[in-house]
C-alpha cells in the first residue's frame, strides 16, 4: 500500500483469496471523496445463537459491516489466516479494535493513529471469537465499518504453509492441458471476458480464479508475478497471487509463498524452485474478475519490471545520491536519527538481499527505485519472506537486481519518516 496515501480509506477484502498477512486494496470506499463509494454489504441482523452462546452481533466473515454493534462475534471452522480492521466514519474520531477468544481472554489489540485505522492480523484455530470496538479510554465507540478477510494458513503459531494444506488447485496432470504452462520469455495472457485466446480459463468459476503451471527441470532461483493493464488505476482489479508445489491427481498441493499489491505494483515474488511442477494463482479480491492479466516467469534474471514509484518519492533524482550514504553488495550501514535514502552500486546484474531492521519500534517499509526520465519502483517490501513473525517490521527483498546506481527508500509504514535503522545488502540472496 502506498504509505503516503493511506489516510481515510477502508480496504475490501475477497473471499476465498490466498496472500500472507498484510494488505491490497481491492476496491477503496474513500469518505469524503467527491466520487460514489462501492455499496458495501448490509449488516447482519442480531442473532442470539449465531456464535454458540457468545455475546454479540454475529457476522459473516469476508466483507464489511456499516455500523455494527461495538460487540460482534463469529465463528471459524477451520484453522485460518484472519485480518480484521475498523475505520471511524467520521475521520476525527478515534477507536480501539480488540480480539477475544471465546472465554474472554484477549488475543490482540490495536488503536487509531493519525492517518491509519487498528487492524488486527493472526493466525487462529477453529473457534468462537468476539470483537470490541470501543472508544477513547474505552468509552462509547462512535459510528464505524468493520471488515474482515480470512485466508489460508500461512505458518506461525498455529500452522505451517508446508504441513500439506490443501487447496482446490489443478493437479500436475492439468498442465498443458486444462492449464497454461508459462515459462521463460514465455508469458500467458488470461482473458476472462470472452476474449478469444487458448489460456482463457473459466471465468464463471468460483472466486474467478486462474492458474499457470510452472515446470521446473533444476533447482533455480526464478521471479513470478502477474501484470495487469494499469496497476496504478485506481479502478483496476485488486490482483494476489499464491504459488504452490503441485500435487498428483487426489493429493495435496502444499503452499509456499504467496503475494500482494501493492498501488501502483502488480504482485511478483522470487524464490528458489526444485525440480518439479508447480501452480500459480491468479484471483481478485472480493471474488471479482481480475480483468484481463498476465502471468510471466523468469529463471536467468534477466527480467525487471518498473512500476510506480511510491507518491513520496516522487520528486527524487539521481543527484540525491551526491549527498546520501552508498553502499555496494556486502556492506552494511547504521542509520542513526531520521533517514530515507541509501544508494546502492551495483557493478553487475546478481541475486541481492537488501534488508532495513529497525532498532526501535518502527515498522519499515522498503524500496528500490530507478531513474529515468522520472523515478519508477523496481521492488518494495513491508516484510520478510522468510519469517514467521505475524508483527513483522523488518523488511526483507531477496531478487535478481540489474547493473546499475539505485536508490533504496526506507520509510515507516505510517508515517512515512524512519529513523535509527541497520541496512544491509547481501551478494548470493536469501535470508
Amino acid at each position: 500500500m502506498d504509505n503516503a496515501r493511506r489516510g481515510r480509506t477502508v480496504a475490501l477484502w475477497a473471499t476465498g483469496a490466498v496472500v500472507a498477512a498484510g494488505a491490497l486494496v481491492a476496491a477503496l470506499l474513500t469518505f469524503g471523496d467527491s466520487s460514489e463509494p462501492d455499496e458495501p454489504l448490509a449488516s447482519p441482523s442480531e442473532a442470539s445463537d449465531g456464535c454458540n452462546g457468545v455475546e454479540g452481533q454475529s457476522i459473516d466473515l469476508d466483507g464489511q459491516v456499516v455500523d455494527p454493534s461495538p460487540h460482534t462475534c463469529f465463528v471459524l471452522d477451520e484453522p485460518a489466516s484472519i485480518t480484521i480492521g475498523a475505520a471511524a466514519l467520521e475521520p476525527s474520531d478515534t477507536i480501539e479494535l480488540t480480539l477475544y477468544d471465546a472465554d474472554g481472554a484477549q488475543l490482540a489489540t490495536a488503536a487509531s493513529e493519525p492517518d491509519w485505522d487498528p487492524e488486527i492480523a493472526l493466525e487462529l484455530e477453529p473457534g468462537t471469537f468476539a470483537i470490541e470496538v470501543a472508544g477513547p479510554a474505552a468509552g462509547e465507540a462512535p459510528p464505524f465499518l468493520l471488515y474482515t478477510a480470512t485466508f489460508a494458513p500461512q505458518g506461525g503459531d498455529t500452522a505451517d504453509a508446508g504441513d500439506g494444506w490443501t487447496a482446490s488447485v489443478p493437479p500436475a496432470q492439468a498442465c498443458g492441458t486444462e492449464v497454461p504452462v508459462v515459462a521463460d520469455d514465455e508469458p500467458v495472457t488470461i482473458a476472462p471476458e470472452g476474449e478469444a485466446t487458448d489460456a482463457t480459463l473459466d471465468p464463471s468459476a468460483t472466486g474467478d480464479v486462474h492458474y499457470a503451471c510452472v515446470e521446473v527441470a533444476e533447482t533455480v532461483f526464478a521471479k513470478v508475478g502477474l501484470a495487469s493493464a494499469d496497476p496504478a488505476d485506481v479502478d483496476s482489479p485488486d490482483l494476489t497471487m499464491a504459488i504452490y508445489r503441485a500435487a498428483d491427481a487426489g493429493g495435496a498441493a502444499t503452499l509456499l509463498r504467496t503475494a500482494d499489491d501493492a498501488i501502483g505494483f502488480d504482485p511478483e515474488t522470487s524464490l528458489e524452485l526444485e525440480p518439479g511442477t508447480y501452480m500459480v494463482a491468479a484471483s481478485a479480491w472480493l471474488g471479482g474478475a481480475t480483468g484481463p492479466l498476465e502471468f510471466y516467469y523468469d529463471d536467468d534474471g534477466d527480467l525487471a519490471r518498473r512500476g510506480e514509484a511510491t507518491s513520496m518519492h516522487a520528486d527524487v533524482t539521481p543527484g540525491l545520491c551526491d549527498q546520501a550514504p552508498t553502499l555496494s553488495p556486502g556492506d552494511t550501514l547504521t542509520v542513526e536519527g531520521e533517514g530515507t535514502y541509501v544508494c546502492l552500486d551495483n557493478d553487475r546484474a546478481q541475486r541481492l538481499t537488501i534488508q532495513a531492521a529497525t532498532l526501535t519500534d518502527q515498522d519499515l517499509v522498503l524500496e528500490i527505485l530507478g531513474y529515468d526520465e522520472q523515478p519508477y519502483r523496481l521492488a518494495w517490501a513491508d516484510g520478510n519472506p522468510y519469517s514467521d513473525v505475524l508483527a513483522d517490521f523488518d523488511p526483507l527483498l531477496d531478487q535478481t537486481i540489474p547493473e546499475g546506481r539505485w536508490i533504496v527508500a526506507v520509510t515507516t509504514y505510517f508515517t512515512g519518516s524512519a529513523a535509527d535503522y541497520d541496512l544491509r545488502v547481501v551478494a548470493g540472496g536469501g535470508q
